[in-house]
């Protein structure tokens, strides 16, 4: 498994541990990626098992089909050329190979003047998650489902806000007023944006062709 964005290795460990796999974990960030390999070393998950990478999901190539999975969360959201990254994507998934993303949208009507400077502020290019399908489709995946699943976003968000919440005097004790004000702060706005209709969350699946 490739998994793009791979912060300190969550998801990487649990399919793993759950079904596993072998992932190659790349991310941006070397503070992440070391991390994530302090994780590991304290979970007792080999780092064979997972391979983590220092890297530009934009710019590193990989031999052509060579993983059986493509896996990402909420991750691409950062990139403007996303059908170059999906082609990547599809040279280095074996035939049959799937891929699955979850990841930032918004609606395809006209969004409001706060949306539109919150976008920019944030360097995101976004797209609804009907034109994200047709992308995949553009950069040859086939069985593509493009699902808005804004409602699984607003859940796990309302969720969160009520766990935080709960260890409020701990997390302040640990960091500091503001960092707690910032994260419940963030994610109340991102309620906001969605209620509104302008930010929606997707989950999208698609397949290389078996042959």
């Amino acid at each position: 498994v490739l998994d793009v964005g791979c912060g300190i290795g969550g998801s990487a460990f649990y399919m793993v541990k759950e079904y596993g796999v072998k992932v190659v974990a790349i991310d941006l960030s070397s503070n992440m990626i070391k991390i994530g390999m302090e994780r590991a070393e304290e979970m007792g998950i080999s780092l064979l098992d997972v391979q983590f990478e220092v890297a530009d999901a934009t710019k590193r190539v990989y031999p052509d089909n060579y993983f059986d999975v493509v896996y990402s969360r909420d991750t691409i959201l950062h990139i403007k050329d996303k059908l170059d990254l999906f082609q990547r994507f599809y040279r280095c998934l074996k035939p049959g190979g799937r891929l699955l993303i979850s990841d930032y949208a918004c609606s395809p009507d006209e969004h409001s003047e706060q949306f539109k400077a919150y976008v920019k502020q944030r360097g995101y290019n976004l797209l609804s998650p009907e034109q994200y399908g047709k992308v995949l489709e553009k950069a040859g995946f086939v069985n593509v489902k493009a699902d808005d699943r804004t409602d699984l976003f607003v859940e796990s968000l309302e969720k969160e806000l009520v766990r935080t919440e709960t260890i409020k005097d701990d997390f302040v004790k640990e960091f500091s007023q503001k960092d707690y004000d910032d994260i419940v702060g963030g994610w109340k706005d991102k309620l906001v944006r969605t209620a509104t209709g302008d930010q929606r969350w997707g989950v999208f699946y698609a397949e290389k062709p078996a042959n």
